[in-house]
């Protein structure tokens, strides 16, 4: 664990028949062992000698969920952006999760999607998705990850702080949790935190001299209840995945039915604002019975549950403004949760995180042709990720506006974007294109300045966007929302 540390050192890309092509000399440490830091130390792995991956938890060889993430346990939505970004990464992943039990669903014409008090319409659009646990899929990258040569993942160990010289991070001081361990310098020319929501990364650089980043917070005090439910081979439903979204400002609860492996249901019931589920099971019955549409309740009325409820609570939205620091040491990167942190309810943490790390292999690509140092690289990294965030902060943090008890200061023209999406939302129930734009949109497949393309600007600008009340899909289903 001990490895030479060179202030300044620039990453080589070897020759292309090389194992792992870069410079044999180099090594990075990567702090977090989840997505966002497995997505990250596959690229790293490309262009840096050594790869260690420092894990507080436990990682057992199977997709059962861990400590440090006791979101894990709920529903985790790859959008297809992310999860063509983690194929490019590991090409056949995709493939690899569906063998293993994901259900494939197509975005628009197998949801069943209730929001803002209209069913969305059902209309092919190509937009494939994979539906799994948050453990099954951390899993398979982290398999895909082990198998790569030089990188090495050690679990069970505490990254204490960093190791750092004048102007420089070079390591990080580390405990392996294990018993009678003692605190180990392990150097390395470049340092990724991934750690999370949680990240002492503030806190260190304020005791390094650095100060700490500005930050935007905006309070949502979401809470939420999921449960596991038996999913037979002949159960015949006029949808492969359901949502039903409230109506803001006054509805404030969510429920969401989608097919995971092992042939089952995982359906998670949430609130914003402090509006959240009980655990007991007349309690999420009652409150499914209060969502804005009745096709979950009767859905869970009539399921068989595998497993008893678990909750959790999401307090804030959080974002750090590394990018504005007048100073900030060389050798060190941000990524993640660690950076930007969302409302999971969005679904936009995954996604972002494979963006992060795509945007790590732009720069350090663009670093390698231009013979740029590793801190050159870093800096590079940590001035442009911050545009890759601006739209799914702007979508999250915006809409969670929408309810007066969310608290924070709101993206600058959040008011106009929430009225404009009111009705982007309401002619989903009729206009094809325009239902296919807001999802490639919402999957970041698109920027969401084409949520402005003329074919939605026009019919925004120029239709009712009144509603009707919802109905129960199983008593009458419009045709537009037929089973495929």
């Amino acid at each position: 664990m001990n490895h030479h540390t060179v202030p300044g050192r620039r990453v080589v890309r070897a020759a292309a028949d090389t194992e792992t092509a870069a410079r044999r000399d180099t090594h990075a440490v990567v702090i977090g062992g989840s997505i966002a830091g497995l997505l990250a130390s596959r690229v790293l792995a490309d262009f840096f000698g050594t790869v260690t991956i420092f894990e507080k938890d436990h990682l057992a060889d199977n997709a059962e969920p861990r400590a440090g993430v006791p979101q894990g346990r709920h529903v985790h939505s790859i959008w297809k952006r992310g999860l063509t970004l983690m194929e490019e990464s590991f090409p056949g992943l995709t493939a690899e999760l569906v063998e293993g039990g994901s259900a494939e669903v197509e975005m628009t014409s197998d949801f069943a999607w209730y929001h803002r008090g209209v069913w969305k319409l059902r209309v092919p659009s190509g937009i494939l998705i994979t539906c799994q646990t948050r453990p099954f899929l951390e899993w398979h990258i982290r398999r895909r990850v082990c198998q790569i040569s030089n990188i090495r993942l050690v679990d069970q160990c505490h990254v204490k702080r960093f190791a750092a010289d004048p102007g420089r991070v070079t390591g990080v001081v580390v405990q392996s949790r294990r018993a009678g361990a003692a605190e180990e310098t392990v150097a390395a020319d470049l340092v990724v935190d991934a750690s999370g929501r949680g990240s002492g990364t503030p806190r260190q650089l304020d005791e390094l001299g650095y100060g700490q980043p500005a930050m935007s917070v905006i309070d949502v005090d979401v809470g939420y209840a999921t449960r596991l439910y038996d999913r037979p081979p002949r159960e015949d439903h006029p949808w492969k995945a359901l949502i039903i979204a409230p109506t803001p400002p006054h509805g404030k609860r969510l429920g969401v039915v989608f097919p995971v492996e092992g042939q089952r249901w995982i359906v998670m019931l949430g609130g914003w604002n402090g509006d959240h589920p009980p655990r007991d099971d007349d309690g999420l019955l009652e409150f499914a019975r209060s969502l804005e549409a009745p096709d979950i309740y009767t859905f869970m009325r009539d399921a068989v549950p595998l497993t008893p409820s678990v909750g959790y609570r999401f307090r804030a939205n959080t974002r750090r403004y590394y990018e504005r620091m007048q100073r900030f040491p060389g050798g060190l990167i941000v990524l993640g949760d660690s950076l930007c942190s969302f409302n999971p309810i969005y679904g936009q943490g995954m996604t972002t995180s494979a963006l992060d790390a795509m945007t790590l292999r732009q720069c350090l690509e663009r670093g390698v042709r231009k013979g740029d140092s590793i801190d050159a690289i870093a800096n590079r990294f940590r001035k442009r990720v911050p545009r890759r965030l601006e739209a799914p902060w702007r979508m999250a943090a915006g809409e969670d506006m929408n309810w007066p008890g969310t608290q924070g200061d709101p993206p600058f023209g959040t008011a106009f974007m929430n009225w404009y999406f009111g009705r982007v939302h309401a002619l989903t129930a009729r206009d094809p294109r325009v239902l296919v734009q807001f999802v490639r949109v919402a999957n970041m497949i698109d920027s969401p300045a084409r949520i402005f393309h003329p074919r939605v600007l026009a019919p925004v600008l120029t239709r009712s966007a009144r509603v009707g009340r919802p109905r129960l899909m199983r008593q009458k289903v419009p045709a537009s929302i037929t089973k495929r």
